[in-house]
């Protein structure tokens, strides 16, 4: 890992979970195992430091979003395979979904803030792709006709909460899958199948 690819990855996890008030980049410095000059040397500051570390999070999501739009699956199988988009970011950049879920609410209110947009477009993508499985689930006949909007939403709410959870293992990633399954299938399409252990 390069000198910037480890400051960066420090001052996640130290935003994450002290705050970015709470952080100083002398303090992520020392955990990165560079000096201070050498952070200044990359970056503008500690302001610039959380918008690269949000813009690249953002950025790789938004990447993985559009390949699931691109994998031709069953409607359930687009809102199965976003949950476990959630997850997978979720264990994989533990540290900045935390800052994310922590750092951006307090930030929505400023337009020009790095999180005001980028939660806008994630909202818009992800309520726009929850709307087209949807649609395109009750038009087949694989689920049961329910209000788009409010569903998209509630399912937007339950992966919203998937990343609240630092401890999060194969179990819960089944249960949320199956929650939807046994919500949205039509019964004599399976969604009335048994929940498995």
């Amino acid at each position: 890992m390069s000198k910037r690819d480890a400051i960066l990855k420090t001052a996640a996890r130290l935003f994450a979970v002290q705050g970015f008030d709470g952080t100083t980049t002398i303090q992520i410095a020392r955990e990165a195992g560079v000096t201070e000059p050498l952070i200044y040397y990359h970056f503008k500051g500690k302001d610039d430091l959380f918008t690269q570390i949000i813009a690249a999070t953002f950025s790789e999501y938004f990447s993985r979003i559009d390949d699931l739009e691109q994998d031709p699956v069953s409607p359930f199988g687009q809102i199965q395979k976003l949950i476990e988009l959630q997850y997978d970011i979720a264990e994989e950049m533990p540290d900045e979904v935390q800052l994310i879920a922590n750092a951006c609410p307090a930030r929505l209110n400023d337009p020009e803030d790095i999180c005001a947009g980028n939660v806008k477009e994630y909202r818009r993508r992800l309520i726009t792709y929850l709307n087209r499985s949807l649609s395109e689930g009750i038009e087949t006949g694989e689920f049961t006709p329910v209000p788009l909007e409010k569903t998209a939403t509630l399912i937007l709410s339950l992966i919203n909460g998937i990343v609240r959870y630092r401890d999060i293992n194969k179990n819960m990633r089944e249960a949320a899958v199956d929650f939807c399954r046994r919500s949205l299938m039509n019964g004599s399409k399976g969604g009335n199948q048994e929940i498995k252990p």
